[in-house]
């Protein structure tokens, strides 16, 4: 830009002549930054002057109007589209919260935890066409179909330990080692691990020696054999329960083979995840001698025949090495099944039987309870087993071996009450033999002794109380009363005094009674604080004149005893129904 140094005006730079003066025009030169130039008369001024030195012209109006600059083309532009511009940056702000909201939710919703939750709710559903949308498999010849499934979902819902079972162990990531488990299979969204439920198959592996045997594994037919060394590849299979049956003819019978397998937790898998089982027929015979003195006989589940008293003859059947031999025992109201017996069928096969050597004596268990107690009944597992015998002092419960211990406890029942012992547990494993003693003592129980040391001082005071030169006043009275429940109200103290005592007493002839107990015969608990007993006393009566003595032997068949406030009491003495004279020399 050129400036008239005489007019201090400005021109383009493509003037030469000032316009109103017509010198030459000169090139402005750019002001110093400490400089500022009057606007009236063009001199120079220090940049903080306020007034030019020259004029006096206001200076700080000059620099105001400077420092107003054009605005910038952004400036301009958002002047022109302010409303677009401001609903763009919401719209920009509002993307950015909602994308870490949701960056914030993806976290937890597909966090391992979380999946892992899902899945286990899945599974606790037991719905197979849910699980087919949801598992994946770890064979690939193995289609996760709701048919295909279903025998596993109808396991998980009969068997809810497995099924809480295999739900914690999806905690445990890439454990191949369980019929299910999870495993980590990419992204979702390229920002969240994504995790698999692998379910792993198996195959059923199955031998025979039959040839034309019809093999079918839950009613569905897998094909025959066609020579005597035959086996059957099936599967893959979810894991569960299956029912597998070998149907053939055996000279000229229809004979089946058949096992029940629970397939889970990847139990008797070989290395390629198949199970082997053996279908081969071996007919076997034998006879049956056993401390069970009742029961059935199954081979696998089946009834081969029925033990009585402790035997079964001509036991026999298609046995396969695969096979489960048991007994399943009835005791009253207890029913035992035995767990597998030790049993070879090679040692007793049917063209090798000998009467006189086939016999099989599968092991038994024994259980020698000890009880205080003279009546009650044996309970295993809260069952009535037996009950004791009042002939008997020891006690033997012949059970089979089971795979679960045994609950064994004594109860009398009386009426609406009932007095039982402890609960002992006896586990078989834990025995190297095959018995247990157990204690079954009951608490309260009166035995022979204190019955014997009631009758003993009340037959003692008795004999006192008849004679003459003993007292027998109001004390006297009331220390007889108290062998009696009721004290003076029960009728055997009113009997004992006004009929018995008073009488001797005042007789002229009668000089004094010599009473005691002989013996207890029998004691028999009748309810919780309740027992009836059998004794025999004997009367010696003595008297004044030539008369010879009376020795007489009495039994009580059944006086009636309570305890009370802890003390033993008689209740009565059964009437003259129950009261009888024996022979003396009986006891002589």
């Amino acid at each position: 830009m050129k400036y008239c140094d005489h007019c201090k005006m400005e021109y383009p730079d493509d003037q030469n002549f000032c316009e109103n003066c017509g010198k030459n025009l000169v090139e402005k030169e750019e002001v110093k930054s400490d400089e500022i130039i009057c606007p009236n008369c063009g001199k120079e001024n220090q940049a903080t002057a306020h007034f030019c030195e020259f004029c006096g012209t206001n200076l700080q109006e000059k620099r105001t109007q400077e420092t107003k600059t054009e605005p910038s083309k952004f400036v301009l532009a958002y002047r022109a589209h302010k409303k677009l511009y401001n609903i763009l940056l919401i719209a920009v702000v509002t993307l950015l919260i909602v994308g870490v909201g949701l960056y914030k939710y993806g976290e937890i919703y597909y966090s391992k935890e979380s999946q892992i939750e899902r899945y286990q709710d899945l599974l606790a559903e037991n719905d197979p066409e849910k699980l087919a949308d949801s598992v994946v498999s770890s064979d690939k010849n193995f289609k996760p179909t709701a048919q295909n499934l279903r025998v596993f979902t109808n396991y998980t819902k009969d068997n809810k330990d497995y099924s809480n079972y295999i739900s914690k162990s999806l905690t445990n990531e890439n454990d191949s080692s369980q019929d299910l488990y999870i495993k980590n299979d990419g992204k979702f969204f390229f920002l969240f691990d994504k995790y698999d439920l692998v379910l792993q198959p198996f195959y059923f592996d199955v031998d025979t020696n039959v040839e034309n045997m019809e093999l079918a594994i839950n009613d569905k037919k897998e094909g025959s054999s066609d020579s005597e060394d035959y086996n059957w590849k099936v599967g893959p299979l979810a894991p569960g329960s299956y029912q597998l049956d070998g149907t053939f003819e055996n000279n000229g019978n229809d004979e089946k083979i058949e096992q029940k397998v629970d397939q889970i937790n990847r139990e008797n898998l070989s290395d390629n995840g198949s199970r082997e089982l053996s279908f081969a027929a071996k007919k076997v015979k034998f006879d049956v001698n056993s401390d069970i003195s009742s029961g059935e006989l199954l081979f696998n589940g089946q009834s081969i025949g029925t033990i009585k008293d402790g035997q079964l003859k001509n036991a026999n059947f298609i046995w396969n090495e695969d096979g489960k031999l048991q007994i399943k025992q009835k005791m009253e109201d207890l029913e035992l099944l035995s767990a597998p017996l030790d049993f070879d069928g090679n040692n007793y096969l049917e063209k090798d039987y000998d009467e006189s050597q086939s016999t099989f004596q599968p092991e038994s268990f024994h259980i020698l309870p000890q009880t205080n107690a003279t009546s009650g009944d044996f309970y295993i597992n809260g069952k009535k087993v037996d009950t004791i015998g009042k002939e008997n002092e020891t006690y033997s419960l012949d059970v089979v071996k089971t795979q679960q211990p045994y609950k064994v406890q004594l109860k009398q029942t009386f009426g609406d009450s009932e007095v039982s012992s402890d609960e002992e547990t006896v586990n078989p494993t834990d025995y190297v033999d095959t018995a247990a003693y157990v204690t079954l003592d009951v608490e309260e129980e009166i035995d022979e002794f204190d019955i014997e040391m009631l009758l003993d001082d009340l037959y003692f005071d008795v004999s006192d109380y008849t004679d003459e030169d003993f007292d027998f006043d109001d004390a006297e009275a009331d220390a007889l009363a108290d062998y009696f429940s009721g004290g003076k109200e029960n009728e055997e103290y009113v009997d004992f005094k006004d009929n018995f005592i008073v009488p001797s007493r005042k007789s002229d002839k009668k000089d004094y009674v010599i009473c005691y107990l002989e013996e207890v015969e029998d004691i028999e608990r009748t309810g919780e604080n309740s027992y009836d007993v059998q004794y025999v006393v004997n009367y010696d009566t003595n008297y004044s004149d030539d008369t010879d003595n009376a020795d007489q032997y009495f039994r009580y068949k059944k006086a009636s005893f309570v305890v009370e406030d802890g003390d033993l009491r008689i209740k009565d003495l059964g009437g003259s129904d129950n009261f009888e004279e024996v022979s003396k020399s009986d006891y002589e």
